[in-house]
């Protein structure tokens, strides 16, 4: 390095300039496409970029709904999963990606984003919330466990799902089942109002 390197203590750091820099720094990150439902059956359909795949066997998913910065409220997602404990995650491609990030509007409880959006529900098969058709990939996942990390504006709640359904479009796949991230074409989240595409790869063979 030219100069010093600029170190932030985070104890001393406005929460929200941590997360800036976070989002900066972890990239590029897959974004989960959730779909949920309310106790009522009413749909709801949230993109969220801190997600993560943690377990094969089982097969474990994780996301993480912020609470709201201003107001420290729970995000209908993180609501409808407390009420239903089940939810399905799809992929977010280069495809849908407009109306995926539509779907992170403030609409009020119970205003479904799949019609906001325009993209389509689709009856699960084992949970109660819907799949996205226009997505390739679809995991129907049931409620494991909810780790929360706080009460105030910004803080997350690690929600781990196991998945029980795995759907996948044979068009993204090649004659062995594998998925080839070239028919994918997923997108991912970089800092502030960035995206990335997934086109750019390399192969490198384990030592």
């Amino acid at each position: 390095m030219s100069e010093s390197p600029l170190t932030i203590d985070t104890a001393d750091t406005p929460w929200v300039d941590v997360y800036r820099r976070l989002v900066e720094i972890v990239v590029p990150r897959p974004i989960a496409l959730a779909s949920t439902v309310d106790a009522e059956g009413r749909t709801n359909l949230a993109p969220f970029s801190f997600f993560n795949a943690v377990s094969a066997n089982p097969p474990l998913i994780v996301f993480s709904p912020a609470l709201a910065g201003r107001t420290g409220a729970k995000k209908d997602t993180l609501c409808n999963i407390e009420e239903v404990g089940q939810f399905v995650v799809a992929t977010v491609t280069e495809e849908i990606a407009d109306r995926v990030n539509a779907c992170a509007a403030a609409l009020p409880r119970g205003e479904s984003e799949f019609a906001h959006s325009g993209l389509t529900p689709v009856p699960a098969i084992r949970v109660a919330a819907s799949l996205v058709a226009e997505s390739p990939v679809n995991m129907e996942c049931e409620l494991v466990e909810i780790h929360r990390y706080g009460s105030e504006g910004g803080a997350g709640n690690l929600i781990v799902g196991r998945i029980v359904l795995l759907h996948l479009d044979p068009a993204v796949l090649d004659e062995e089942g594998r998925v080839l991230s070239d028919r994918l074409r997923a997108v991912g989240r970089m800092g502030g109002t960035d995206w990335v595409r997934t086109r750019d790869t390399f192969a490198m063979p384990r030592p």
